[in-house]
């Protein structure tokens, strides 16, 4: 029969037995200890992604251990009331158009350097961006400090009365602050060393209208003053000098456009247009023709000239007007043509022998008279009937001055001899002086002082009708 023992403690297997007990109770109370720790450091590491990082500065403002939000607000009110010196003047940021993102900087500084992250622990300082707006930052400039400006001085182009051309008058450059410089100024000058300050840069400002553009344009006008006038096609003109055309006219400039522009005074250049017609205006000349009583033409007198004039001056002014501000002062005017009259001049000669005178007559009144001496009778009867002077000679020999014919007869050197019929005609006379009713001297021809005969003759021509009757 077998008889059980109790273990005893030497015993390896009791003894591991009995020791593996209070291990496992240790693990339990261990596994209950543990859960509470790791919750806390999970509950740690997750708060660590929402703070900034130890060391942290954006745009000069501490920002470490801060939430995002916290570090907006700390960034926004370092630059709420802040000023920027330029030179000696300050201005808050707002006058220069500067605007601060507070909320993009925390926001770039967490995202860059969240306090989880060890290695990014006292990083580098984010700096600021500080961007002027030129045009704000300008007219806050020139009204707090006046003396950092002079404004330029446009170039003109004006009429020099004694030179009577257009000339220029020089522009002057102005001076200001270079406003373009000042964003990197002002935000090296912060980011070095957290001063909003800056010296401001001189910078010329130039004139819009300079004097190269001035001195062009006059010359564009000068070069108009050989042409300049008024001027009738088929008729006269009337020539201007530049003078006169500045008197009407302003040159202006246009800043935006860098040049210059003519105004005209319509009401200045209608003074000048009235008084046109009697300057350009031709009167018509009549031409003269003397005839026959069957209207053939002897001889032209005159040749007729036609008229020429402006059709009216209405509207000239305005015309004028526009073609001097498109930069033309050559006026071509419309005119018109006045056709000149034919005058005819119908002369006719009676003799009257039983008067003893010879009338003139055109167009059937009567020019002159004179006492004429006639022929003595029979073979040299002066002969009466309706005739037409058919030569005219100035000076001739009258009779038979070369022994050919027989006349028994020779006068040298007679004057102004119009015949008329066969060898009968009128002539000159200086050896006699018996003119009038009953002066019977000649063989046959119309005798006349020798002033008389040169009237005639000049008042005849070939053609000419004489009508000799009792």
């Amino acid at each position: 029969m077998t008889t059980a023992t109790a273990p005893i403690a030497s015993d390896p297997d009791v003894a591991s037995t009995e020791r593996s007990q209070p291990r496992r109770r240790g693990l339990r109370i261990a596994l209950g200890a543990g859960i509470p720790l790791l919750l806390a450091a999970g509950a740690v590491g997750y708060a660590s992604t929402l703070f900034i990082a130890p060391g942290v500065v954006v745009a000069g403002v501490p920002v470490e251990w801060m939430t995002e939000a916290a570090a907006r607000d700390a960034i926004a009110a370092r630059f709420a009331d802040a000023d920027a010196t330029i030179g000696e003047v300050a201005l808050p940021l707002a006058d220069l158009g500067i605007e601060i993102d507070a909320e993009a900087l925390a926001a770039q500084a967490l995202a860059a350097h969240p306090s989880w992250k060890v290695m990014e622990w006292h990083p580098e300082p984010i700096g600021v961006e500080l961007a002027v707006d030129p045009n704000a930052a300008d007219a806050a400039l020139r009204q707090a400090a006046p003396d950092l400006y002079a404004d330029p001085v446009d170039a003109q182009v004006v009429f020099d009365a004694d030179a009577g051309v257009y000339a220029e008058k020089p522009g002057q450059n102005g001076r200001g602050v270079d406003v373009g410089s000042l964003s990197a100024a002002l935000t090296s000058a912060y980011n070095a060393r957290g001063a909003i300050a800056a010296e401001p840069t001189a910078t010329e400002q130039p004139p819009a209208l300079t004097t190269e553009a001035a001195q062009a344009f006059a010359g564009e006008l000068n070069a108009q003053a050989e042409g300049a006038g008024f001027f009738v096609e088929g008729g006269g003109s009337v020539p201007l000098d530049l003078a006169t055309i500045a008197s009407w006219t302003t040159v202006t400039g246009d800043p935006a456009a860098g040049g210059f522009a003519v105004t005209a005074d319509a009401a200045k250049i209608d003074a000048v247009v009235q008084a046109l017609p009697g300057q350009l205006n031709r009167t018509p000349q009549p031409s003269q023709v003397v005839v026959n009583s069957s209207g053939t033409v002897l001889k032209t007198l005159q040749a007729g000239q036609d008229g020429f004039g402006l059709a009216s001056t209405d509207g000239v002014a305005a015309q004028v007007a526009q073609s001097v501000q498109g930069g033309d002062f050559r006026f071509e005017l419309q005119g018109q043509v006045i056709p000149h009259e034919a005058q005819t001049l119908l002369r006719t000669i009676e003799v009257d022998k039983s008067a003893g005178r010879v009338m003139m007559y055109e167009n059937g009144g009567l020019v002159a008279s004179y006492p004429v001496a006639i022929g003595t009778g029979g073979a040299h009867e002066t002969r009466t009937g309706h005739f037409r002077v058919y030569v005219q000679r100035s000076m001739q020999n009258m009779g038979d001055c070369g022994g050919n014919y027989g006349y028994g007869y020779c006068t040298r050197n007679v004057k102004w001899v119009s015949f008329f019929n066969g060898d009968q005609g009128f002539h000159g006379t200086y050896w006699h002086s018996n003119f009038g009713a009953g002066a019977r001297m000649s063989h046959g021809c119309v005798n006349m002082t020798e002033w008389a005969a040169n009237e005639l003759y000049r008042f005849a021509q070939v053609g000419t009708e004489v009508w000799v009757h009792d």
